[in-house]
C-alpha cells in the first residue's frame, strides 16, 4: 500500500524507497512506498515530477497503490527522493477548487446540479443540469471571486462512508465504500472529493467564466483560475488591442467598429449578388443567341474563364430551359477543369449520358441528373482542343 502524501498542504518532497519497478510500452512503471506524487482521479490531472533522476511522467491508481510512469528505471529496494512539479500541481489545484466554487454557487443560487467536470492542460468545463443565461453566468462569477477575496479556510474531513447519512452535502458519489473525504469551502460548498484543494479559498486568485453554450438538457461552462484566467484576460485585452488599433478606434468602440464593417459587408455581398445575377443573365442570354443547330437541337458548347464549380451552375441555371436546348460550359481554374450540362427533353441524349462522354474526353469524374450534370478533371487537358471536340461530336450525335 502506498502511504499518499499529497494531501499535506504544500508538501512538494519526500523521501520514499522503491518497491516495484516494471518496464511498460512507453517506459517503466514504479511504485514506492510513499509519495507526493497525485494520481489522475475525481477529474483531476495527475502530478508530475521527478523521482530521484526519473521523470515521472503520469500517475494512476492501482488499488490501493500509486503507480508512477517514468523514462528511467529505479533499483528495487533504492531510497529516493519524489519531488513535484510545484507550478503544475498549484495549478490544478486552483482549477478543482475553482470548480467547488461555482458548482457550489450554482447549486445554492439557482438549484443547479453540476452533472460533469472535465480539466485539461489549458482548459476546463463545468457540465449543469439546468440552463443558464449569459446574466445569471454574469452573477456567478462575480459570486465566486467574492468567494475567493474572503479567503475562508478550505477543510477536509475524512469518515466513514456509512457516517455520509449524517451530512448535508451538495454532491455525495453514489458507490463509495471504506473512508470518504469531504471537502469543505465555507458556506460556498460541501462535497465528496478525491483531488487536492486549496488551503484557503484565496488562493484560487481568480475566477473567470470565458464561455457557455447548451449542452443536452443544461450548459456547458468553460472556465478558468489563478494565473490561467490572468493569462486569458491579458490575451483578451491583446485582441481587443488590435482590433481597436486596426479600426483606429479606442478599445471601448471596438465592438461598434467591428458590428459597422460586418454590416457594410453584408451590404456589399448583396450588391455583388445583384450585379452578378445580372451579368450571369446577360452570359445566359449571349450563350444561347449563339447557340449552333444540329437538326431540331440547338448546342451551346463555351469554354469561360476562371469560373469555379458554383458559378458555373450558377450560370448553367440562369440559361432558360429550352427542350430543344443541349448546354456543356467548361472552365478552367488553377489546377482543375470544371464543366457543367444540362439538356431539354426533346435531346436524344440526356445530361447524365453526355457527361459520361465528357468523362470519357477528359478522364474526368461526374454524374448527376437527366437534365443537369457536372463533373470536373486534370487541368493538364486542352480546353480548347476538347471544346472543338465536343461541338463535332454533339453535332454529329444529336442531328
Amino acid at each position: 500500500m502506498t502511504e499518499r502524501l499529497y494531501y499535506q498542504h504544500k508538501l512538494y518532497e519526500c523521501e520514499a524507497r522503491v518497491v516495484a519497478c516494471v518496464p511498460c510500452e512507453n517506459g517503466y512503471t514504479v511504485t514506492l512506498d510513499r509519495t507526493v506524487i497525485f494520481p489522475e482521479s475525481g477529474g483531476q490531472l495527475p502530478d508530475t515530477g521527478f523521482i530521484g533522476d526519473a521523470r515521472v511522467l503520469d500517475a494512476q491508481e492501482s488499488g490501493d497503490d500509486v503507480v508512477h510512469m517514468c523514462d528511467k528505471p529505479l533499483e528495487v529496494g533504492a531510497d529516493v527522493v519524489v519531488k513535484i512539479d510545484v507550478e503544475q500541481r498549484l495549478d490544478y489545484t486552483q482549477q478543482h477548487t475553482g470548480e467547488h466554487i461555482i458548482s457550489g454557487i450554482i447549486s445554492s443560487m439557482f438549484g443547479g446540479t453540476n452533472v460533469g467536470f472535465h480539466m485539461a492542460k489549458d482548459y476546463c468545463t463545468v457540465d449543469t443540469d439546468i440552463v443558464l443565461s449569459k446574466e445569471q453566468l454574469d452573477i456567478i462569477e462575480l459570486e465566486a471571486n467574492k468567494a475567493v477575496r474572503d479567503n475562508v479556510a478550505i477543510i477536509t474531513k475524512t469518515v466513514d462512508a456509512a457516517e455520509l447519512e449524517n451530512y448535508t452535502l451538495r454532491k455525495k458519489t453514489k458507490g463509495l465504500q471504506g473512508e470518504v473525504r469531504i471537502v469543505f469551502i465555507g458556506n460556498v460548498d460541501s462535497c465528496t472529493c478525491c483531488g487536492t484543494h486549496c488551503e484557503y479559498s484565496g488562493e484560487v486568485g481568480a475566477v473567470a467564466i470565458t464561455d457557455s453554450m447548451k449542452y443536452k438538457q443544461g450548459t456547458r461552462i468553460w472556465f478558468s483560475c489563478g494565473e490561467r484566467a490572468i493569462k486569458e484576460a491579458q490575451n483578451n485585452a491583446k485582441i481587443v488591442a488590435s482590433i481597436a488599433n486596426r479600426f483606429s478606434t479606442g478599445r471601448e468602440e471596438a465592438y461598434n467598429a467591428v458590428v459597422r464593417q460586418g454590416d457594410e459587408l453584408s451590404a456589399l455581398k448583396r450588391e455583388l449578388k445583384k450585379r452578378t445575377d445580372m451579368l450571369f443573365e446577360y452570359k445566359a442570354s449571349e450563350l444561347v443567341n449563339g447557340a449552333e443547330s444540329a437538326g431540331n437541337a440547338k448546342i451551346v458548347v463555351a469554354t469561360l474563364d476562371e469560373f469555379n464549380m458554383q458559378e458555373l451552375k450558377m450560370l448553367c441555371e440562369k440559361i432558360p430551359q429550352d427542350k430543344n436546348l443541349a448546354v456543356v460550359l467548361l472552365s478552367k481554374v488553377g489546377e482543375n477543369v470544371f464543366y457543367q450540362i444540362k439538356t431539354g427533353k426533346n435531346i436524344k441524349q440526356n445530361a447524365k449520358e453526355i457527361c459520361l462522354v465528357v468523362n470519357a474526353m477528359t478522364g474526368g469524374k461526374g454524374g448527376g441528373r437527366d437534365d443537369f450534370a457536372q463533373g470536373s478533371c486534370n487541368s493538364n487537358l486542352n480546353v480548347e482542343e476538347t471544346l472543338c471536340q465536343l461541338s463535332a461530336y454533339l453535332k454529329k450525335s444529336l442531328a
